[in-house]
């Protein structure tokens, strides 16, 4: 006879027995030792490593102090808390005030934090009605999904040839004898030690533990000893059934997973045939006293799916770093009930992050408002009147109860699970919960209310259906993680035959696969694809990584960057299919690039946004650059190699608006850098990424910052501009963030680019040059007085910072501006216009400055919106030979200048918004290999500089995707150019004719080779040397001491004609001082040999 046992509470409403509880012991708390404590142990249970800690025990009466979790590892950690760290101390009486102990342990310097110990409580038994018939399973569908397998003829649900599918069932005891319970036994077969196959035996019609594998070792190695079926934590005894019938929780709650079903007795389950592994956590029948230890035992010993039918309102640091443990360090899946209290609010571990928390749904699909709901609860299932397994002591009595409580519901959401896992074995975590989520059922509660509260959004996804999980189409996605050629750079040399290694991951979530065949094509006509084939005939699991390989051949003409191709993925679904499910087989196309020519060892570096030019700067001095970027509200430093500059990636309160700019602005030696921000702040910092100074104001700081010695004090000041929605201001502060007098001005017209600085008529007086997108340009001085005739106005708005120069050689300076209108314009110093060009669209981007066809007249460089790149003699009112270019697509930097190869002669970088670089001579031919393609978005100017000290440059590309460095590999130039934005790190936008090849051409050369006297000599800190040369060639200049050992090398490289000069700043090659004394310098050509005499004196 079959009977239903209900208790009747409150209005009617049946709970199971749910456990639950808000109080904390008074004779107990748990402690966590500090992560800076090494060596911290623990002696007889009572004394510690650690002398302040162990008089706070003697003093507060403890007991005894043991490891919360024996078997945590030292991995098992999350945020930086490491489980194996965290402490029980046990008091010997309780303590009045439990918090003020609480308290006095937190104090302690070893002592990282103390927690109350919870109180995990039990209620009454259950209170539920009868029901005659098994509604849950049909109301999850699980009847149509049983139709899948043809069990007829031998499949069974749940059933895995390859891999037992095993849910812990971390409990109340477990009657695992219980004949409706007794074949779906998890057995570990890893502690069978005397090797009969079992780990159970059955005795005069009993099942009892093989007597034959209890051995008191650990044979499997899982940690525990002699656990056949499962664990006893709360005895610490490897029988996990309960002691007495009452404790009848986990045998309740093991039924709703899976008792035996298709075997004439009983009930059914929606696990069929899954495993049931055994955990008693209490050693009573009112609270739960080792939950959270039996959470890790049983992810320790291998079960996919966990169910937790317990809980509490409070969050526990401790418990939700054990919950992120288990789902970081093992794939398997936490299921907990939402809680009986028939309330909104968070009930744990259901409500932690990664726990699939259940509430429970009645007969007819409603929602009863007995169970809790919450925005953390993730899905509904069936919770009232559960007909489920209970323990007997005899066989006449009562083998199955009715019961009612979230218990119950998360049972069958976790034997769902782990029916699932059985089709899908190698679906990881994310996959199964995501299809399970997926696959859930709308109920017209939903969007109901309870005691006057919403409804929608607080009962999960909707209530389990399992069929639809079953048989819902599988999502699968593949991603490339690398593409490297097996060549000594990891890729593809122009004119090489390699092999190309992609690694791609089978994505989280996506369901596993097997038989995979690729197919590598590329329509680039420089690549051919040798061997395009490639199969996997293995199994790739959620989450996995692998490798796809293949043979390619490139030949000369072949650009650098990343080449286009294509790769045709098709696979079948990998699963343990019954006869009613297939799936079709998947096919995805990816895009993907081929790596080609030479980037920098470390580079680039992937995923990152960068919002503003990189700058390429010495800021500690030893000659051995760094690279500096910002992105959003970060600051990035790269050595070569990728790493990380010391202090670095910063970050801000807000984001960075500017560029960076960089200057030793105390004159110290080392270099700050500087920046500002949306929320108005003008921040400096160190060398080593700690903060120089602030300097706040209320407005957003735009386009760059610029260095100036506005007030001629010997030290940098920084200007900048400043915007909101009305008022634009020009801002001028002192190297300690103090304002210059006559600052901050209001400008009175719209300003959207930074300032430029020079002395442009030679007078004494530094000028600060506006631009303003109101079509004006304005010059203010020093003090923020208006230069006469400014500020200037034009028919159309000014795109560009203004770049200076000398370009009619009359020592006063011009400046060149770019306008909306299409015109490139420059000014003398007057504000008269000394030329004009027209072009077929808007100047943008800025315009950068050299003479580059060396006919010693001063040359514009620049883009238009119109794909085009100019070089324009102002002077001459022409372009020279070859110019201008057009683009595939519009450029939205400054063109850069350098000498890439050494042959004296300047090369134009220009990167257009598509992310392909162009390197171009002074004939306007690109060179060869160029462009280079990135195929990602460019919008700043890059920068240009020896990153590795090898004597070659490379080129800094900041994309909206990643940081680039790309290795030119030829001897570079020493040629004074416009090679980083506003030519400089100081952004001023000047560009000294005096420094330019122009001086070469404009000045006499010497007729013969001339070593100069040192300047000042004796010396103390620096002296300048000068030489003469009457050609362009290789030249030596190097240090000696008096024993004739070199200390310091100057120069070792190709020097242009011309009268020329260098500085020995006394010290040595190793950028260490060198003592007073005696020193000699020699300058050695090809053609000549001089040696001359300096001292030294400190």
């Amino acid at each position: 006879m079959r009977r239903f046992i209900l208790i009747t509470i409150f209005l009617g409403l049946t709970i199971c027995e749910e456990i639950f509880a808000d109080d904390f012991y008074d004779d107990m708390l748990k402690i966590y030792i500090d992560n800076s404590v090494v060596d911290f142990s623990i002696v007889d249970n009572l004394k510690t490593s650690i002398s302040q800690l162990n008089d706070t025990l003697k003093q507060q009466g403890v007991a005894s102090i043991k490891k919360w979790l024996p078997k945590a590892e030292a991995h098992h950690s999350h945020n930086e808390i490491y489980l194996d760290r965290y402490y029980v101390v046990k008091f010997f009486e309780s303590k009045v005030n439990i918090k003020k102990t609480k308290d006095i342990f937190s104090k302690l310097n070893c002592v990282r934090s103390a927690e109350f110990m919870p109180i995990i409580k039990i209620s009454d038994r259950p209170n539920d009605q009868y029901w005659d018939q098994l509604y849950g399973l049909r109301q999850i569908d699980a009847d149509n999904a049983f139709t899948l397998w043809d069990f007829q003829n031998g499949e069974i649900p749940g059933f895995n040839p390859d891999k037992e599918i095993v849910v812990g069932i971390v409990d109340i005891g477990l009657m695992w004898n219980h004949p409706d319970l007794i074949d779906n036994v998890w057995r570990n077969l890893g502690e069978d030690a005397d090797g009969d196959g079992d780990v159970l035996e059955l005795v005069d019609g009993d099942w009892s533990l093989d007597s034959g594998d209890i051995n008191g070792i650990d044979d499997d190695g899982d940690g525990y000893i002699d656990n056949l079926i499962g664990y006893d934590l709360a005895y610490d005894d490897p029988n996990p059934s309960p002691n007495n019938p009452s404790m009848e929780h986990g045998t309740m709650v093991a039924g709703c997973v899976s008792a035996v079903t298709n075997n004439d007795i009983g009930i059914s389950s929606v696990g069929w045939s899954v495993k049931l592994m055994g955990m008693n956590i209490a050693n009573n029948l009112s609270t739960i006293t080792h939950g959270y230890e039996g959470i890790l035992a049983a992810a320790q010993m291998g079960a996919d799916i966990i169910n937790l039918s317990w809980g509490m309102t409070s969050w526990v640091e401790s418990h939700d770093a054990l919950i992120n443990v288990i789902n970081n360090d093992f794939d398997c899946i936490l299921v907990a009930a939402a809680g009986n209290n028939g309330e909104y609010g968070a009930f744990y571990p259901a409500a932690y992050d990664n726990v699939v928390s259940v509430t429970a749904t009645s007969s007819g699909n409603s929602f009863n408002c007995w169970a809790n709901y919450h925005e953390t609860v993730n899905l509904s299932a069936p919770g009232e009147s559960i007909l489920t397994t209970i323990p007997f002591t005899s066989s006449d009595e009562e083998m199955y109860y009715g019961v009612t409580g979230t218990s119950f519901s998360s049972p069958m959401v976790a034997g769902a699970f782990a029916l699932l896992k059985s089709v899908f074995p190698f679906g990881d975590s994310e996959m199964l919960i995501s299809r399970v989520l997926d696959g859930s059922s709308y109920f017209d509660d939903m969007v109901g209310s309870c005691n006057g509260e919403n409804l929608q959004g607080l009962l999960g996804e909707g209530q389990l259906n399992i069929n639809a999980s079953l048989v819902m189409d599988p999502f699968v996605e593949l991603d490339i993680l690398e593409v490297n050629a097996i060549s000594e750079n990891g890729m593809v040399i122009p004119g090489d035959t390699v092999s190309i290694d992609i690694s791609l991951k089978n994505i989280p979530g996506s369901a596993p696969i097997e038989d995979l065949l690729f197919e590598l094509t590329t329509d680039n006509p420089h690549i051919e694809i040798i061997n395009g084939e490639y199969n996997h005939t293995g199994i790739i699991p959620s989450g996995q990584n692998f490798i796809a390989s293949f043979i390619i051949s490139s030949n000369e003409e072949v650009s650098y960057g990343e080449i286009e191709c294509n790769l045709e993925i098709n696979s079948v679904i990998s699963a343990n299919l019954p006869t009613g499910l297939d799936f079709d087989a998947h096919s995805q196309h990816i895009e993907l690039f081929l790596p080609v020519g030479y980037n920098q060892d470390g580079y680039p570096i992937e995923n990152i946004s960068v919002d503003g030019e990189p700058i390429f700067v010495d800021l500690y001095g030893n000659s051995t650059p760094q690279i500096f970027f910002n992105s959003d509200s970060s600051i990035y430093g790269k050595w070569m190699s990728g790493i990380d500059v010391f202090g670095f990636p910063i970050q801000l309160p807000d984001r960075v608006t500017t560029s960076l700019s960089a200057g030793d602005l105390d004159a110290d030696g080392d270099m700050e850098l500087v920046f500002g921000t949306e929320g108005g702040r003008l921040h400096v910092y160190n060398k080593d990424g700690s903060e120089y100074f602030v300097f706040t104001q209320p407005d957003t700081i735009i386009g760059h910052v610029t260095l100036h010695d506005v007030n001629l004090s010997g030290y940098l000041d920084i200007l900048f501009i400043s915007l909101n929605d009305s008022l634009s201001k020009l801002h001028v502060i002192d190297h300690s963030g103090q304002y210059l007098n006559g600052f901050p001005l209001d400008i009175n017209f719209m300003v959207q680019e930074g300032v430029s600085t020079a002395d442009l008529d030679q007078d004494g007086v530094v000028d600060i040059i506006i631009p303003s997108i109101e079509e004006k340009i304005h010059i203010v001085d020093g003090v923020g007085n208006s230069r006469p005739g400014f500020p200037l106005s034009f028919s159309s708005s000014i795109n560009t910072a203004v770049s200076i120069a000398d370009m009619d050689f009359d020592e006063d300076l011009e400046m060149a501006i770019g306008l909306n209108d299409g015109r490139a314009v420059v000014l003398h110093h007057d504000g008269l216009v000394m030329s004009s060009l027209s072009t077929g669209g808007a100047i943008i981007g800025g315009i950068s400055i050299a003479d580059i066809n060396q006919n010693s007249k001063i040359e514009l460089i620049f883009n238009s919106s119109d794909s085009m790149l100019h070089v324009w003699e102002p002077y001459s009112d022409m372009y020279i030979d070859g110019w201008p270019i057009h683009f595939s697509d519009i450029a939205l930097t400054e063109p850069l200048l350098a000498d890439l190869n050494n042959d004296l002669i300047l090369e134009v970088i220009n990167t257009t918004i598509n992310g392909d670089m162009y390197i171009l001579g002074v004939d306007g031919v690109v060179f060869d290999n160029f462009p280079y393609i990135s195929n990602d978005t460019t919008k700043f100017t890059s920068a240009i500089g020896d990153l590795d000290g090898d004597g070659d440059y490379e080129i800094i590309i900041g994309t909206n995707n990643n940081l680039r460095v790309l290795d030119i590999g030829e001897d570079m130039g020493q040629q004074y150019s416009w090679d980083t934005y506003r030519g400089g790190n100081h952004r001023t936008g000047y560009f000294d004719v005096s420094l330019s090849y122009l001086n070469m051409v404009n000045k006499l050369i010497p007729k013969s080779f001339k070593l100069g006297y040192n300047y000042p000599n004796p010396f103390n800190s620096s002296t300048k040397i000068t030489y003469s040369l009457p050609k362009s060639l290789h030249v030596n200049i190097s240090i000696y001491d008096i024993l004739g050992r070199e200390i310091r090398t100057l120069i070792n490289r190709t020097e242009l004609a011309g009268i020329r000069s260098v500085s020995w700043d006394g010290l040595d090659n190793f950028g260490q001082k060198v003592p007073s004394g005696i020193y000699f310098y020699d300058f050695s050509t090809d053609d000549y040999f001089n040696v001359k005499k300096m001292v030294l004196v400190k």
